[in-house]
C-alpha cells in the first residue's frame, strides 16, 4: 500500500511539473491579453527604427514615419508611427499622393504568437509563398481609402519598392474587430507597389 501511495504521489508531482512547464511555453489562447501584448510588441519594435530621410533609402534600412495626420512639430509616442523596413527598391522616383490610385501586392499578418510564430495571415493578394511580382496579380486601392498606417507608408514608396511595415493598432483598425482581425491588433504588412495612377487618371486595364 505504501509503495502504491508513493508511486501515485510521485506520478502526480511529475504530471504537475509537466503541466506547469507546458503552460509556460505554450499559450492556450493566442489572443489572451491581446491589447497589452500588441502595445508591448510595437514598443519593442520601436527601439530599432530611426528618423531618417525616407527619400534616400537603401535595402535593409529601418526607419519610422509619423502618421500623415499628425503634426511633426509636436512630440508623439511609439503608437503614432509606422515602422518601415526596406526589403528592396524599385527604379522609379515618383510616389503616390493621397488622392491617387495604386496597385499593390500585399500580405497582412497579426503579431507573432505561439501558434503562429510568423504571425497569422489575415489577408493577402499573394498567390505564392514568397512575393513574386511576376506571378502575383496586384490589387487596386485609393490611397485615401486605406488604413492610416498603410497610407502613411505608400505615400513615400516608389513603383517596384517592397517594404515591410509594422503598424500600431491605432493606425490600423483601432479597437474594432474586422473579420478575423481582433480589435487592438498591430498589423504586419508586406507591400510591393506596382502602379500609380494620378488623380483623374485610370489604372492600366487588366
Amino acid at each position: 500500500m505504501r509503495r502504491n501511495t508513493a508511486f501515485f504521489l510521485f506520478t502526480a508531482a511529475i504530471m504537475t511539473l509537466f503541466s506547469v512547464s507546458c503552460g509556460e511555453t505554450k499559450e492556450t489562447d493566442d489572443h489572451a491579453n491581446w491589447k497589452e501584448r500588441n502595445t508591448r510588441f510595437i514598443s519593442e519594435i520601436a527601439g530599432g527604427y530611426a528618423d531618417i530621410n525616407p527619400d534616400k533609402l537603401t535595402p535593409g534600412e529601418r526607419f519610422r514615419l509619423l502618421s500623415f495626420k499628425l503634426d511633426p512639430e509636436k512630440s508623439w509616442g511609439s503608437s503614432s508611427y509606422v515602422y518601415c523596413e526596406v526589403i528592396s527598391l524599385g527604379t522609379d522616383t515618383v510616389s503616390p499622393h493621397y488622392t491617387d490610385s495604386i496597385r499593390i501586392n500585399y500580405r497582412v499578418r497579426l503579431m507573432p504568437t505561439d501558434n503562429y510564430p510568423e504571425g497569422q495571415v489575415v489577408d493577402q493578394s499573394f498567390k505564392t509563398q514568397d512575393l513574386d511580382p511576376s506571378a502575383n496579380i496586384p490589387t487596386s486601392f485609393r490611397v485615401s481609402g486605406m488604413i492610416d498606417g498603410v497610407t502613411t507608408a505608400v505615400m513615400h514608396m516608389h513603383c517596384g519598392d517592397i517594404w515591410k511595415l509594422h503598424i500600431p493598432a491605432g493606425l490600423g483598425y483601432g479597437s474594432d474587430d474586422r473579420g478575423v482581425i481582433p480589435g487592438n491588433s498591430a498589423l504586419i504588412f508586406e507591400i510591393n507597389l506596382t502602379e500609380i495612377a494620378p488623380t483623374g487618371q485610370d489604372l492600366s486595364p487588366r
